[in-house]
Formats: structure tokens, sequence, C-alpha cells
């Protein structure tokens, strides 16, 4: 074989290599001439973007990429021919039925193809298709954001804005192709951020929720005509899906509302038309303010009769010395009982921290956690008990007075008393926290800080506060795998330690966990290794040599 023949096998190699390469996180490979003209496609082009292989060979890619965006792609293609390579770049395509698909386009130069170069395309889902926005962000959260800036800048200018909400949970979407579904979405959204103003004020809800805000000059009725239009337009391709759309268009006037009042009445909004579209009624913003507040004061009144009541209970979890088996104290977890079950804490404490009532919850449970130990029914008379108090309630001095007068009261029960702040980083003045838990401190009561780790401010906690134990935040115990993450740990367990704190592992699951405490120098865990929280968890001492003798003889056998 000639040399010139070696060269070019080796060439085709390479090329082979890069396609290969490509594929791996792409689903669609261009070759493109020296003119932007495609001389080759290969991928799922059809399936993704409802554009074949053979519209696109012939043609220059600019014909198939949305107007608005092909200054950007122009911008794109003088960059790869400048450095070689181009970074996924987002970009809009246009199929030939006029369904629009989000892209990511990536590109390489290859020496061995002087006239010419190769790109990559890659789908991008509607919800996660903002490349300045975090993906794991709540698309709900960002639409907010950007509706009240709308409304900052229609104040600013004079201007009259509409809000409107579609919906299309009610549809039977199972029976569309992916492919096809992702496109259908994507074409909605886009047909949206058409109508709406600047065309840049539309964003998801969810994965089939969208909402957009629009001008005088786009009506609502023209709105839904647009979308119909899609609909109607991928009809074909989504046969038997049977669409069904909720919509709700709301009048945005906020002269008589607060920026708080703003922000609460589009968080309900939003969350109410998200979860029955089909029974969604507000006309406007200030409509949507006012059910807000009456349903804030309606789950407020709720909240306070379940707390005072008999709903609210505990479960019992221990904290575990590694090395004897002994319990340092249970964690009391407050419950509210619902049905045959409790609430989730995730519904319980956001809510009682954003109206204001987390003081309330906190004082009631610590006063009913103090009753059961004072009752010994449920809990042992020998056994500690740790209650959760929240930094937000710690900064209020209401509160403070409150919590030390019910300590006070309780003092033969306080020597088995620890008080576990949670949500530290809410706490906005530490030294004023310092004075005031010292003060209780001084009563007998112990004092634990909980997911030391998390948060900027952790460090400052650490140092300011006066605690006796350290509860170290589980993803560090997780990320301790790892040597890395192994030797972060072992930092943190040692500032503790020469700052006279002893520390604790939270949600320590299996052998390997403890092997890593043992490690890194932590003295106690607490997780479903040892016991899950329980109603009865407490009501007997008990020591958990047995799970260790059986933990060391795993280790061993491993």
């Amino acid at each position: 074989m000639s040399s010139d023949n070696v060269l070019i096998e080796k060439l085709k190699q390479q090329r082979d290599r890069f396609i290969a390469f490509a594929f791996a996180g792409a689903d669609l490979l261009l070759e493109m001439d020296d003119q932007d003209v495609v001389t080759y496609s290969a991928g799922a082009g059809e399936a993704l973007y409802g554009i074949s292989d053979a519209e696109l060979v012939g043609k220059p890619l600019a014909d198939f990429i949305f107007p608005r965006d092909r200054k950007k792609f122009t911008e794109a293609l003088l960059r790869l021919r400048n450095t070689g390579r181009l970074d996924h770049t987002p970009l809009t395509m246009v199929g030939s039925t006029g369904a629009v698909s989000r892209m990511r386009m990536g590109g390489i130069k290859l020496p061995q193809f002087p006239k010419g170069y190769h790109l990559v395309m890659s789908r991008v889902s509607p919800v996660a298709e903002d490349s300045n926005q975090a993906t794991t962000a709540d698309p709900k959260v960002r639409f907010v954001e950007m509706v009240q800036q709308r409304l900052n800048e229609a104040n600013r200018l004079g201007q009259e804005y509409t809000l409107t909400l579609f919906d299309l949970s009610s549809s039977n979407l199972k029976s569309i192709e992916p492919a096809t579904l992702q496109s259908f979405l994507t074409t909605i959204l886009h047909t949206l951020e058409e109508c709406s103003v600047r065309q840049t004020s539309a964003g998801p809800l969810n994965d089939r929720a969208f909402g957009l805000v629009h001008d005088s000059k786009v009506t609502a009725g023209a709105v839904q005509q647009r979308v119909a239009d899609v609909v109607q337009q991928f009809g074909g391709r989504v046969k038997g899906a049977n669409i069904k759309m909720h919509s709700a268009t709301m009048d945005m006037d906020d002269k008589a509302l607060s920026e708080e009042d703003i922000g609460k009445a589009l968080g309900f909004i939003i969350n109410g038309f998200v979860r029955e579209a089909s029974k969604f009624t507000i006309k406007s913003l200030s409509e949507g303010a006012q059910v807000a507040s009456a349903d804030t004061l309606a789950r407020v009144r709720n909240f306070r009769k379940m707390i005072k009541g008999e709903k609210l209970v505990f479960l019992y979890q221990p904290m575990v010395n590694i090395h004897s088996g002994a319990v340092l104290a249970y964690e009391a977890f407050g419950r509210i009982s619902h049905g045959a079950g409790y609430f989730n804490p995730s519904q319980i404490i956001p809510f009682a921290t954003d109206v204001g009532v987390i003081g309330e919850f906190d004082l009631i449970a610590v006063n009913k956690a103090l009753g059961t130990m004072k009752a010994a029914m449920d809990v042992s008379s020998l056994a500690s008990i740790a209650i959760n108090v929240s930094g937000t309630s710690l900064g209020n001095p209401a509160f403070y007075h409150a919590l030390l007068k019910i300590l006070e009261q309780n003092k033969p029960l306080l020597a088995r008393t620890v008080l576990e702040i949670t949500d530290a980083a809410r706490i906005y003045n530490l030294d004023e926290a310092r004075r005031l838990l010292a003060r209780i401190k001084r009563l007998g009561v112990r004092l634990s800080l909980d997911d030391f780790g998390s948060g900027g401010a952790a460090f400052d906690i650490l140092k300011i506060l006066p605690v006796d134990y350290v509860k170290i935040d589980p993803s560090y115990l997780h990320e301790a795998r790892e040597k890395r993450g192994r030797s972060v740990l072992r930092a943190l367990t040692s500032l503790s330690h020469d700052l006279g704190m002893t520390t604790i592992a939270e949600c320590v699951e299996d052998s390997q966990m403890m092997d890593i405490m043992r490690d890194v120098g932590i003295e106690y865990a607490q997780g479903y290794f040892f016991a899950p929280p329980s109603v009865d968890g407490a009501k007997r001492i008990k020591y958990f040599k047995d799970h260790l003798k059986t933990d060391e003889r795993t280790s061993a056998a491993e």
C-alpha cells in the first residue's frame, strides 16, 4: 500500500473515531463545507428535529436555524474557524413542518479537512434549556422571578402586561413517541416565547405546563390560537394522544400590592394552576393575593389547632456511641399525625417558617417533650432527649423569653435535655444568640448544632455558638467514601474536637459508614443502622453492643 493510501486510511480511522466520540454525547453529526453547506448528516435528526438527512444535505445549515438565532449561529461558526473548536452553544432549529427544537451545537475543525468542519447537535429539554440557569432549580421559582421582573418593568414604562398560563397534564401523552413529544413541547414553549414581551418572557412551570407575560399587542385569544395551531400542526404525529389544554389569563395590576404580597400571590397562583388547572378560577394578581392571604390564614389556624391538640407526636431515634454502644440521647422528631401516618417534616417546617409560626411550633414542641419526659410513660426516666429548635426562632426575643420560662419551670429535667439548633444559618445575630444560649446552658441544658457544614456561615456558627455537640451534615459522610472527601471529614471532625465539642454523624446506614467514622474519629452515630425513629424508641434504655459486634464481624469479613 502506498504512503498516500496509508495516510488516507489513517485519516478515515481518525474520522471514524471522531464520529464515535461525537455520538457518545450528541444526537446528530454534520459535515460542513467551507460555504457552511451540509455535505453529510447522520444520526437522529428526523426523530428529534423533524429534519431528515436528505433535507439537510446540500443545503446551508443556516436555513434550518430560527431567524432570531442566526446572528448567534454566524458568530459561533466564526469562533470555530478562528479557534478550531466550538463549545456547546444553545440554538433553535426549525424543521420542515415548522416544529422548533432547542439544541446545543458543538464543533471541531480537523486539519485533515482544510475546507470543511464537523458539527454535533444535542437536544435540550424545555425545562432545562436555559444555559444560564441551574438545571436543578425549580422552574416555577424561576418563572415567578421573571414575572416579578416584568412587573417592575411595566411600572417603570407605564405598560400593562398580562399573565397567561397553559397546562397539558390532562392530556394522554404516553402514546406519543418520546422524541416527538419532546419536539411538541419545545415548539409550544417556543411559540409562547414569540408571543411574550420581547420574546423572552415565557417559561416552563413543569414538564407539562407553561406560562408567559404578554402586552396589549398580543391578546390572550391570539396566544391561545397560536398554541392551538401548534396542536393542529402536530396532529398526525401525536395521533391518539387526546390532547387537552387548560389555560388561564390574569390581569397583572399590582398597584395596591407590596413586593412581598406580589411574590406570595404569584407563588400561590402558579402552584394552584399547576396543581389543578381545570378548576383554576383566579382572574387577577390582586385576587390571587386576596385568595392567598385567606388560604394562608386558614392553614395557619388549622396548623395551630393541630400542634396544640393531640396530633403533635414524637418519634425517637438514638444517638449511639460507636465504641461502647451507649446512647447519648434520643432525638425527638416532631410529627403531626395524619390518618394512619404523619405529615412529612418538609410539609410542616417550611410552611411554619414562611408564615411566621415556627416559633409557636418550637415552643409547643419543647413544652410537650418536657411534659412527656416528666410523665415517664413514653420516655424512660433515664433517657436524655434532644429537642429541635429553629435558628429562625432564636432570632425572636419573644421566643427566647418564652423558652426560658418553660425551661425554668422544668429544672429537674434540664440535665436530660438537649436543644438541637436547626437552620442555624437563619440566625441573623450570632453574637446575641451566643449570649442567649449561654444563659440557657447555665441552666444545665446541653446544646447541639445540627447539619454542621451546610451553608456558607457554618464555621462562624461553630466558632461563636457555645454548643456541646456537632452533628456533621450527612453529605460529608457520603462523600468520605472517596479519599478527598475523607480528608475533608477528618478536618471537620478535628476542628470540632479542638473546640471541645463532641461529634455525631447522622444518616448512618451501613458498616462502611461506621468504618469511616472510626477512621476520622467521630464518636456518635445516628441512623437506620441502629434504629429508625419510632414512637416507643426512648421507652426503654437500650445498649447497642450487639450492633457493634455484628458490625465488627462484617468489617472483618470484608
